[in-house]
């Protein structure tokens, strides 16, 4: 089984952006689509779910504009989930449910070529990466706007749900919500009328109208029955609003709101799939029937994913809090056949009822996978020839890490990420060197996408300090000075300057760049994608600190500057209690790295639930660098203790290597780089008797447990009384055993 991620990476392998609007940006620009894939992908947040939509509309050029074109749609879709989903019986988040749903999809294209075939030949197209950025267009807006007109049904179910709680489920005069002014709503203004009359050589006058065209010539639905009904279903509708009309009807108006918008079968494809989504095409539709891939493949395909991801949404409704849904999903996706295995914390659901007895059943979710149910509905949705096995299994929940008591749902993002580039701009404008100053606006992707993960680090940088951001008025001491606040730190603001510059390298490198001097101005720098700053921060110069350290006192105004009420909070506690992990094992080995590296990970990642782990190596060839590479994967603070200047160290690590009859690439040479480059301390202990001796004695004198990668045989440290050995694993080792420290070990042969 695979993760979704996984099988999303070979979508982004096939597709070939070079034909849309910015050939010059088209692999930077898929890159930064993959990083906001990835991020969310790897925690399912919702402020990562945000930079999957804006690279999608950036990317796109949505409307004409990109993702300042659609912000107030999908910002008032997180914001109505958050305020008022708790007033529903039955309501689960929307806003990252789209991204998983978009994820999905890119799974299937990429991995079941009978899905893709499918599509090929209903659009008429060849199979390369052309097609996988034509399918790729046409899915992300299907499925990441699929959800956009939630808020009108929601509004809808809070009247509904408050008059059943007060006069009881389905009684006679229980008031509904209908909606006023309805044609206006669903008028076509006369310029679009136009172009849809030229594109489809027929009348338009309505939005309903022009569904019911697009469902008479995908479905072969009856347009003179279908338009009417979808009037009837808004304006006297009593059991629930269908958001998928009315994410239809939304998506329409933007579409026709463009001045060159040239409408084709294609949106109209986009269109009808939302609107079937839902509840349409199960219940109202005349002549309804499953949906077949062959007949509308984008909507076969949203309907599908749409019913597939019931795992990790957050449950705002009081009945859904009750009925713990999966937490966790991994598939196998191949020709024609799906496996998806989902993970639930329990099968049982345990509730209280009104005599506060526990009531003790089967979670229900689970019960209609077991009993095939969940596998019948949905072939009972769509047409489909898919051989579905749906597994399940308990797993205890692992609590999730780099979760932040910050209240971040009032932040706008986009606009925290203008203001962070027009404090980067005033202040470089003072420097020396040169530096072109671009508004946010005419920026490349790539570094739009960079202000915006700088602005989404806030609450993690407070939390390393023990403060948090928050609107309310609490009872903790108010921050307003990092020096202030009480930490284990000696500097917090140069603490935090040091976090802020291994967040920028690590985004770098998973942007593609490496470490390069070979350039003169800032254009052929981000062309190249080579960076003189990929290195550790105490080889940084002044002037480049100083922007890190702007970057650190942002917080404490730009916060501010959105809202006047909101305060840093430092906590009454320490927070999580900090651990360091001295790392430490054989150059040479003859184990397999990945095998090493899960358990490496697994070790690291069990700490880091309960401690601020810091991981510290002396970066030798071999097993430090595969401990400080786990640690870098996992986000944990990184320190290293080098033997002598880093320069000098690559140098002798190379020779090390190739004495021994070990390569030593020029990627071997990246990646040390990469791995010192993401350390917030890079310390050179010299000794020039033993060469590591007095490195590894400073590391283990700093380290709480000592994590070894060791084949247990204990050397000689000394031969006719001169020492010899030392500085090595087994060294390191009795010193650990010396100072009373925990050993953890791993085997690992020579």
């Amino acid at each position: 089984m695979k993760t979704l991620y996984a099988l999303d990476e070979r979508f982004f392998a096939l597709s070939d952006m070079h034909d849309y609007g910015r050939p010059q940006t088209a692999e930077s620009d898929k890159q930064c689509l993959l990083y906001a894939m990835r991020q969310f992908l790897a925690g399912g947040k919702k402020e990562d779910a945000f930079s999957v939509y804006f690279c999608f509309s950036e990317i796109f050029s949505l409307f004409g504009r990109g993702y300042e074109n659609m912000r107030t749609l999908l910002e008032l879709l997180s914001d109505h989930e958050y305020h008022s989903g708790e007033l529903l019986s039955k309501h689960r988040d929307h806003y990252s449910h789209s991204v998983y749903v978009f994820a999905l999809g890119l799974a299937f294209y990429a991995n079941d070529p009978a899905f893709r075939r499918a599509y090929l030949d209903f659009y008429g197209l060849q199979d390369n990466g052309r097609a996988a950025f034509h399918f790729l267009r046409l899915w992300g807006m299907t499925a990441l706007f699929h959800d956009i007109g939630y808020p009108f049904q929601l509004a809808h179910e809070q009247i509904k749900t408050y008059t059943e709680e007060v006069w009881g489920k389905g009684n006679a005069d229980s008031l509904f919500v209908s909606y006023g002014n309805f044609e206006e709503f669903i008028a076509i203004g006369e310029g679009a009328r136009e172009r849809l009359r030229a594109a489809f050589s027929t009348d338009l006058s309505t939005y309903n109208d022009l569904l019911a065209y697009g469902l008479q010539v995908r479905e072969g639905y009856p347009r003179e029955r279908v338009a009417p009904l979808l009037t009837e279903r808004v304006i006297r509708q009593p059991n629930f609003m269908d958001h998928g009309y009315f994410s239809a009807v939304i998506l329409a108006r933007q579409m026709c709101s463009m001045e060159d918008f040239k409408p084709d079968m294609e949106q109209l494809d986009v269109l009808t799939a939302i609107l079937l989504h839902n509840s349409f095409n199960k219940y109202d539709a005349p002549d309804r029937h499953p949906i077949s891939l062959y007949e509308h493949p984008l909507s076969y395909l949203l309907i599908l994913c749409d019913e597939l991801q019931c795992w990790d949404r957050l449950a705002y409704g009081k009945i859904s809090k009750r009925d713990p849904i999966a937490w966790d999903f991994s598939l196998d996706i191949s020709e024609n056949t799906l496996i998806v295995c989902y993970t639930y914390d329990s099968y049982i659901a345990r509730t209280y009822n009104d005599a506060l007895q526990p009531d003790v059943c089967l979670n229900k979710n689970y019960r209609e996978m077991r009993d095939g149910v969940f596998v019948e509905k949905l072939k009972g949705y769509i047409q489909t020839t898919l051989r579905i096995t749906v597994r399940t299994q308990e797993r205890p929940k692992q609590r999730r890490t780099r979760l932040f008591a910050s209240d971040d749902s009032f932040v706008s993002l986009c606009d925290l990420a203008k203001a962070i580039h027009a404090s980067y701009n005033e202040h470089c404008s003072a420097l020396s060197g040169e530096f072109i100053s671009r508004e946010f606006g005419d920026l490349a992707l790539e570094f739009k996408l960079s202000n915006i993960e700088q602005a989404k680090s806030y609450a993690d940088k407070l939390e390393r300090i023990n403060c948090f951001f928050s609107r309310k008025d609490l009872d903790y001491p108010v921050v307003e000075d990092f020096h202030r606040v009480e930490t284990p730190y000696k500097d917090n603001l140069g603490f935090l300057c040091r976090e802020e510059h291994v967040r920028w390298v690590r985004e770098k490198l998973a942007m593609g760049w490496t470490y390069g001097i070979d350039y003169t101005d800032n254009e052929t720098r981000d062309r190249k994608k080579h960076h003189r700053d990929l290195v550790p921060y105490d080889l940084l110069d002044e002037e480049e600190r100083s922007k890190d350290e702007l970057m650190v006192n942002n917080i404490l105004t730009l916060l501010k500057k959105f809202d006047s009420s909101i305060r840093i909070y430092n906590y009454r506690t320490d927070g999580r209690p900090q651990l360091e992990i001295a790392g430490t094992g054989h150059r040479f080995y003859s184990d397999d790295p990945e095998t090493l590296k899960a358990r490496i990970k697994d070790i690291l990642g069990e700490y880091a639930r309960e401690y601020q782990v810091t991981v510290r190596t002396c970066f030798a060839y071999g097993a430090d660098q595969l401990i400080a590479e786990c640690a870098a994967e996992l986000g944990l603070t990184l320190k290293a203790i080098l033997p002598m200047p880093m320069e000098t160290y690559i140098q002798n690590v190379r020779e090390d290597a190739l004495s021994h009859g070990r390569p030593f690439t020029e990627q071997d040479e990246q990646r040390m780089r990469e791995l010192l480059a993401q350390t917030v301390v890079c310390r050179v202990i010299e000794d020039p008797k033993f060469t590591y001796a007095e490195a590894s004695r400073y590391m283990v004198s700093r380290c709480d447990k000592l994590l070894a990668l060791w084949d247990g045989r204990e050397l000689p440290l000394e031969d006719d009384g001169r020492p010899i050995n030392r500085g090595g694993t087994y060294d390191c080792i009795r010193l650990a055993e010396a100072q009373k420290k925990e050993i953890i070990r791993i085997d690992c042969y020579r």
